[in-house]
């Protein structure tokens, strides 16, 4: 059985609940003689205590990618058995708990690639494939105009394209915004883009949305060994066909580049233009992962931290934070 728990991980949980001590005595020592000051004065010392409990899952996540072996990424690493090292590592804390998710982000689909230069084809046909894949109810002509208002958003011109929006759309609107004409910061803000609906994102009780399979910031890699079947099929109705992601998945995970050469039924010398695509697409290893931490008290207090971790060679950095 792999051995979860190592000393290093530890040192991390002792010095957050040192940290937690600190913030006992600080918040009790603020409060008044009054029941309502004391409760509330608890309240805030619980909920104190359970940002720090979750913060303890963020550095735990952090120092699992750092020791982790980049030269490729498949989720029977002990990335991707987070959970489970939450759950032992949280028998530590006496009552406090974290528990959470540790995911890649670079199995999914990046929005922002879709205006890598060169790449537009096929990463649009790539992008309209999902919605088709999901079954989302959309029409062809409304996902047309969609993708023009997606790549007006993200090119760094001010002209829209026929069909598509810019800031003088977007100044029609009330409440008024601007165009971002940049990359997105976030899966989520696609939603300001003209003709993007929240069941398109969210899904409905009919259909999946594309939530779950898009993210941003990843360059456009796609590790195949974390890859869902729709994002996988979504690459190419040509050669990513059901027999090839079936092979795919059955012959997980894949080592190296040259690795890939073991999927059946993918001939990656084949001299198309888009098979060139594909191959410089697919990937074996990730540097993008998405961290859902929640820091949980006996109480009922709980705090729940997303976070994006980056990891360099030498290094795993927090690009995005988020507490709810």
């Amino acid at each position: 059985m792999r051995k979860i728990l190592r000393d290093n991980r530890g040192v991390v949980l002792l010095m957050v609940l040192a940290t937690i001590a600190f913030f006992t005595v600080l918040v009790v020592s603020f409060s008044a003689d009054q029941s309502l000051d004391m409760e509330l004065a608890y309240n805030f010392r619980d909920s104190v205590q359970a940002q720090q409990i979750a913060r303890a899952g963020i550095e735990a996540a952090r120092v699992i990618l750092k020791e982790d072996d980049p030269a490729y990424d498949s989720d029977d690493e002990e990335w991707g058995s987070f959970s489970e090292y939450a759950m032992g590592a949280s028998m530590y804390l006496d009552g406090p708990s974290f528990s959470g998710t540790l995911a890649d982000e670079c199995g999914k689909i990046d929005l922002n690639s879709l205006v890598t230069e060169g790449e537009q084809l096929y990463r649009e046909a790539q992008l309209k494939y999902l919605f088709e894949l999901l079954e989302i109810d959309i029409t062809d002509e409304e996902l047309d105009e969609l993708m023009k208002s997606l790549r007006d958003w993200l090119d760094p011109n001010d002209e829209p394209e026929f069909g598509g929006a810019e800031s003088e759309y977007y100044q029609s609107l009330d409440p008024p915004y601007i165009c971002k004409n940049g990359p997105l910061d976030t899966p989520e803000e696609i939603l300001l883009v003209k003709g993007m609906k929240p069941e398109y994102f969210y899904g409905t009780e009919n259909y999946q949305g594309i939530k779950d399979y898009v993210t941003v910031g990843t360059g456009g890699k796609i590790n195949i060994n974390t890859a869902s079947r729709t994002v996988l099929l979504s690459i190419s109705r040509t050669y990513l066909t059901e027999d090839v992601v079936d092979v795919i998945e059955d012959g997980r995970p894949f080592l190296n580049e040259h690795d890939r050469s073991r999927i059946q039924g993918l001939d990656l010398n084949d001299p198309s233009d888009e098979m060139k695509w594909i191959k410089n697409t697919l990937d074996v290893k990730s540097s993008l992962f998405s961290a859902d931490i929640n820091g949980n008290m006996p109480s009922g207090a709980r705090i729940n931290i997303k976070t994006v971790l980056q990891r360099f060679q030498n290094d795993v950095r927090i690009v995005y934070y988020k507490i709810y």
